[in-house]
């Protein structure tokens, strides 16, 4: 029973947001936050394990869409290689100044 709701949630989340680009953070975190905790047999679900369980779906979904936009030659490489770069270095810098805070 509980595998039959969660995956209900999971198809509906993954159906709204493929239409809206929303569903991680409008349906799935909260449905797991409420399941979690109202649902016998299910371990205490905390909400830092409810986001990280949505941001590693999004990981997921983004990295197949990728591909199936790649096979159809729509994805600008250099640009996006170019912006990974830059995204990257500006993340390590704040990652090192937020260490004193």
């Amino acid at each position: 029973m509980i595998w039959l709701v969660f995956t209900l949630i999971g198809t509906f989340a993954g159906a709204f947001g493929s239409l809206l680009g929303l569903g991680g953070g409008i349906i799935l975190v909260p449905a797991l936050l409420y399941f979690g905790s109202t649902m016998s047999g299910v371990p205490a679900i905390t909400p830092q394990l409810a986001i990280g369980t949505s941001l590693m779906l999004i990981i997921v979904t983004a990295f197949s869409s990728t591909i199936s936009y790649a096979q159809k030659k729509l994805v600008d490489f250099r640009s996006a290689f170019l912006f990974f770069y830059r995204k990257r270095a500006g993340g390590g810098h704040w990652c090192l100044a937020f260490r004193f805070f």
